[in-house]
């Protein structure tokens, strides 16, 4: 058989080889029906094509359904695929560790295909998976509960996750994985996503280090919130306790029609989200806090200036402005602790920033980080690389790290990936391919600890500070604060 040709627990796939990386993409990790739990893939005989992406999982951003993207083949329900990207050559021979990317797209859109996982995979010898994962309507909206079907489980779009971790523990050594050398890792809702893996015991035999960029619990709805959405949905589509078959049936259209109503009601959070469900996941964040997280090693960071981009982008995605940070923080802290964390922050466009961006992402990521070194090696970066016009914005570690060629990617990054930026890009892409590999960055990056607190800053010039923002970090006092974590 051609070492292209590999068999999986389901039947044989044929992939593709180029640049010294072999591909296999759009390979199936699981089938399910729609608001079903993710089940084994139906066996095949003669040997599948794997030599281009499947399709998307349907997905719509914004509150029009005019941008839902449903079109056949491109997406498809039909879409719990994962691609495989393994280097040819070099230490292990025989069983590489694996990287296993969680993608982002705020849980209602993106696709794993969009990973071109070669540059890691080479850089660091290690075999790279992406993954695709049901989002928005079809994969977190708490229909179950709301209707009082306990056949609809909890968390669609996370257990795709845990399964695509099942199958690479199945299957990933036919392609030279290492099944017993997995680490997780992603970006905004994908380090999310990582985050709550981590507080999943039914995911802990499935990895053994974990990265997380930009982003921790505290983005996902509260239980309560998730029912109130669920109960919308179930308004606007004109369901009952009976009406699973309806919506296994109706046209998808509808149901993200409904999901652009719910997230026009509902600014400054997300239409669709995981959370807090007390069977895969903790009840609560306050519960989830008080369990100590899953004792692996672990990267965590963010970027320094994450609400730009928000704030660039048209809608109420998340709170940017003084009343509604103010507001959020009052009724989650109690108004003395909201206090003492509005006087870290000065009360200028800079200040507004920085609180804005502390709140949602860096600081839900650095209290976890905080967290997880009590009990597992722990290493923390800032990303300080700045678009001309964007700043160091959400998103903007990835046009380096992944580092896309076209034109659009090039306006993203701030400019072609070469020079200055290529090098960053690549002793980024070095430290996360050696945690892989080792559980440790490479050296020159100092774990973060309770003695000093030592932050990797990513620029042009790296260089690495002891307890940078120490003050916004002890005013926050380890809590965390989120639109999705209160109902109205």
């Amino acid at each position: 058989m051609s070492e292209l040709t590999i068999n999986t627990a389901a039947g044989a796939v044929r992939g593709i080889q180029a640049d010294g990386v072999r591909r296999w993409l759009g390979v199936p990790y699981a089938r399910q029906a729609r608001f079903a739990a993710p089940g084994p893939v139906e066996p095949w005989t003669g040997v599948r094509d794997a030599t281009k992406v499947g399709s998307s999982c349907p997905q719509m951003y914004g509150n029009s359904a005019k941008r839902a993207m449903l079109a056949t083949p491109q997406f498809a329900e039909d879409c719990l695929d994962l691609n495989i990207y393994v280097p040819e050559g070099g230490e292990d021979v025989d069983r590489k560790p694996v990287y296993v990317w969680i993608h982002g797209g705020a849980f209602v859109v993106g696709n794993g295909g969009s990973y071109d996982g070669s540059a890691m995979a080479k850089a660091g010898d290690v075999v790279v998976v992406t993954i695709n994962y049901r989002v928005g309507v079809l994969g977190f909206v708490n229909f179950g509960e709301a209707l009082g079907l306990p056949d609809i489980p909890s968390n669609l779009g996370l257990r795709d996750q845990i399964a695509a971790l099942e199958w690479v523990r199945d299957n990933i050594a036919a392609f030279g994985g290492d099944p017993d050398r997995v680490t997780i890792g992603g970006q905004s809702a994908g380090s999310m996503s990582v985050s709550l893996l981590l507080h999943a015991p039914k995911a802990w035999p499935l990895f053994r280090g974990a990265i997380m960029q930009s982003g921790a619990l505290s983005l996902i709805h509260s239980r309560e919130k998730s029912r109130k959405i669920a109960r919308r949905y179930v308004e606007l589509l004109d369901l009952n306790q009976g009406g699973l078959e309806a919506m296994r049936t109706m046209d998808v259209r509808r149901l993200f029609e409904a999901q652009g109503q719910v997230g026009g009601e509902n600014p400054a959070t997300i239409p669709a989200s995981p959370w807090f469900d007390g069977d895969l996941l903790p009840g609560s964040l306050d519960e989830a806090l008080k369990r100590p997280a899953a004792p692996v090693p672990l990267i965590a960071g963010a970027a320094r200036d994450e609400i730009r981009l928000f704030e660039l982008m048209p809608g109420d995605i998340l709170p940017t402005k003084w009343p509604a940070l103010e507001a959020l923080l009052n009724s989650q802290l109690g108004e003395a602790h909201a206090a003492r964390v509005l006087s870290a922050y000065p009360r200028t466009k800079a200040g507004r920033r920085a609180l804005a961006t502390d709140l949602t992402f860096v600081m839900p990521t650095r209290n976890f980080a905080e967290r997880q070194m009590g009990h597992s090696p722990t290493w923390y970066y800032r990303f300080d690389y700045s678009h001309p016009i964007a700043g160091a914005t959400h998103g903007l570690d990835l046009t380096l790290t992944w580092p896309m060629q076209n034109f659009r990617a090039t306006l993203a990054r701030g400019g072609p990936f070469k020079g200055k930026r290529a090098a960053l890009g690549h002793r980024m892409i070095g430290h996360y391919a050696h945690f892989v590999r080792h559980l440790t960055p490479a050296p020159g990056w100092p774990a973060y600890t309770a003695k000093d607190r030592s932050v990797k800053v990513f620029d042009y010039d790296d260089r690495i500070e002891a307890n940078p923002d120490g003050g916004r970090l002890a005013a926050w006092a380890g809590r965390d604060a989120g639109a999705g974590l209160a109902v109205d």
